[in-house]
């Protein structure tokens, strides 16, 4: 069979058989069109892969992603290669230089995180712009549910006024592979979020209302993915952190819980991490928080 032809029964078993989400689905295709075009480009046989092919695949993507994004792209060939072996269209001998061509090392990066003194000056910057107050009250409201819920930019985009519960301070949440799980929010959100709703005439909430998005633009449509995260890096922008998108928010969220004690596993729960290896990361901010005080603070600390 031609590698369009594998390529798309994988794909379908990926949706039908092993029942992933539409944008996992699109990551493995993405992925996976990069060997394509590399194959056709070489003229190189799908079923007769070595490592060597591997290697230069990897060097002619080296140019333009990194070791955590080619990892990424080995992963989701592994899979692709298992499922042509299972389906015989591959011998063990092309599986084996698949899945044992070795995995490029990365460190992990330790998040960059907010203290909640600078998100309120985030919010004092809000209202000295010159916007209409629904939309200064939109945003600030954004950023603060960002901070307070730990919530992907993903997830925030697909919120609908269906998803508050105000009585519990909590919001129902569709994560990564679909799964369903509930964030809460605080007080100052909770109030941002119903002035909001007040200005745009949405709150209380009605039946008739519920399935509308939580956040629009002036013509009441969503805000797209990328309208969004523009609303927070153009707010956060300027603040002492090697980032400052909405992912920011959510590392600044994770590490505060961190820092007051509260447990990894439950995290992992709020956060929405399938491995725990994924939230792990926020125990060295934690760590790193606490050498540098000692550092400053202990007649010993510095060197």
């Amino acid at each position: 069979m031609k590698f369009k032809e594998v390529k798309k029964e994988f794909l379908e078993f990926l949706e039908f058989e092993k029942g992933y989400s539409a944008k996992t689905i699109e990551a493995y295709q993405r992925d996976i069109l990069k060997f394509e075009i590399y194959l056709t480009e070489f003229s190189i046989d799908y079923k007769k892969i070595k490592k060597e092919i591997i290697f230069d695949f990897h060097s002619d993507l080296s140019q333009s992603i990194g070791p955590r994004s080619f990892s990424r792209t080995l992963s989701s060939l592994r899979t692709f290669y298992r499922f042509l072996f299972y389906q015989e269209f591959i011998s063990d001998l092309t599986l084996n230089s698949v899945l044992t061509y070795p995995s490029p090392k990365f460190k992990k990066s330790i998040p960059s995180f907010l203290s909640e003194k600078k998100i309120y000056e985030v919010l004092d910057k809000i209202d000295q712009t010159d916007k209409i107050a629904i939309y200064k009250l939109r945003d600030k409201a954004i950023i603060m549910l960002f901070f307070t819920s730990g919530m992907r930019l993903e997830e925030m985009t697909n919120l609908t006024l269906r998803d508050i519960d105000f009585n519990e301070k909590s919001i129902k949440v569709l994560g990564k592979g679909d799964k369903e799980r509930y964030a809460n929010f605080d007080v100052k959100t909770e109030k941002l979020l119903i002035e909001y709703l007040k200005l745009i005439k949405k709150y209380p909430l009605l039946k008739s209302n519920l399935d509308n998005n939580l956040f629009v633009d002036k013509e009441e449509k969503s805000l797209s993915r990328n309208k969004i995260q523009y609303i927070v890096m153009n707010n956060l922008k300027g603040l002492s952190v090697s980032s400052f998108g909405p992912h920011t928010l959510r590392h600044s969220f994770a590490t505060h819980l961190i820092n007051k004690g509260v447990s990894i596993s439950a995290i992992q729960s709020l956060l929405g991490h399938s491995k725990l290896s994924s939230t792990q990361i926020y125990t060295h901010v934690s760590l790193d928080k606490l050498q540098s005080t000692i550092s400053k603070a202990h007649p010993r600390g510095k060197k």
